[in-house]
């Protein structure tokens, strides 16, 4: 059987939490009961939206909406790839958080409400909010609040015996204040990023060395070894 690789995944370098993409995602609490509509847009153009339910007798205590599966005119009902139950979008609670991704593409925000009724806007994070992400590329990155004056950096490394140490590693917890809090972090590949918001940021974290171009060849592919069946029966008897 042969799978794809999704090379965005590993030719991504910026992470911006204001512009998500395949490894980044905002997480808000809405502790408001209501029914609420996202307008869901990609590099500043309206997609679509997306409309959930908060309510305090509810059990779900996360609701997930992938930002890439909508388009105009749909809702969380019909078109967004959320935690469903006979089609139906799954009231989250008033306790708990929804959190926004995407699956494919990079570029898209997330707006709730008008004028000084906003509730949540994903390119103005608030006290509160949480920016998760996974860095792949070993390398170094330079993070900043651009709506703060917090600058810091991310040093990913991946050796034989960080492989060997995946299954234990546990996120990392960055406080966004004033100041990042640490301000240095040192993660191993895919090891998740945690970036929890104190004050009002838009937190964007860049590769610092560019990338050298590489020559242009077709889809990555890997071919996944099948064991023949009589191969596979002897050493299973």
């Amino acid at each position: 059987m042969l799978a794809t690789l999704n090379r965005q995944l590993f030719e991504a370098t910026t992470f911006d939490s204001g512009a998500l993409g395949l490894t980044t995602s905002v997480i808000h609490q809405f502790t408001a009961a209501g029914v609420y509509s996202a307008s869901i847009r990609r590099d500043g153009k309206p997609m679509g939206t997306a409309t959930f339910e908060v309510r305090d007798d509810a059990t779900a205590m996360q609701l997930n909406i992938d930002l890439a599966t909508t388009t105009l005119g749909t809702s969380a009902a019909d078109g967004c790839r959320c935690e469903t139950h006979d089609g139906i979008a799954q009231p989250v609670s008033t306790k708990g958080y929804v959190v926004f991704h995407a699956t494919s593409g990079t570029g898209w925000s997330v707006h709730i409400g008008e004028g000084k009724e906003v509730s949540f806007d994903s390119q103005r994070l608030q006290k509160g909010d949480i920016f998760a992400l996974t860095l792949i590329e070993p390398t170094r990155y330079k993070v900043e609040n651009r709506l703060g004056s917090a600058k810091g950096s991310v040093e990913v490394s991946f050796t034989q015996a960080d492989a060997k140490r995946l299954h234990e590693l546990n996120p990392v917890t960055v406080t966004v204040g004033k100041a990042f809090d640490p301000d240095h972090v040192k993660l191993i590949s895919t090891q998740g990023l945690i970036f929890r918001i104190e004050t009002e940021a838009r937190i964007v974290i860049s590769r610092q060395e560019k990338r050298k171009p590489e020559p242009k060849r077709g889809p990555v592919r890997i071919q996944r070894v099948r064991l023949a069946e009589g191969r596979q029966a002897r050493k299973t008897s």
